[in-house]
């Protein structure tokens, strides 16, 4: 991983820490259940790309396995996603 791509992961991980502790005061359980989920998932991956950027990855954590949490990931953001707009009572 490129020095600007590490920088630009710095900036997403910030941005979502600062969005999520807001969300943390407002979103009703639902949501809020949800958005945990999320965030755990993130935080793990997060946590297993800082590994191997610093060439110290747990057993079996490859960028391959990194990027196989991807796709779970995006329908744990689709499920918040409905979540959000069920509260907001948008169809």
């Amino acid at each position: 991983m490129g020095e600007a791509d590490s920088d630009a992961l710095e900036e997403a991980k910030n941005a979502h820490r600062d969005r999520y502790s807001e969300a943390q005061m407002i979103a009703p359980e639902e949501v809020l259940r949800r958005a945990s989920a999320v965030n755990q998932a993130l935080n793990t991956v997060y946590g297993q790309v800082k590994r191997l950027e610093r060439d110290a990855p747990e057993p079996g954590e490859t960028m391959e396995t990194a990027a196989q949490a991807q796709p779970g990931i995006w329908e744990m953001l689709r499920t918040l996603r409905t979540a959000m707009r069920h509260d907001l009572g948008v169809a």
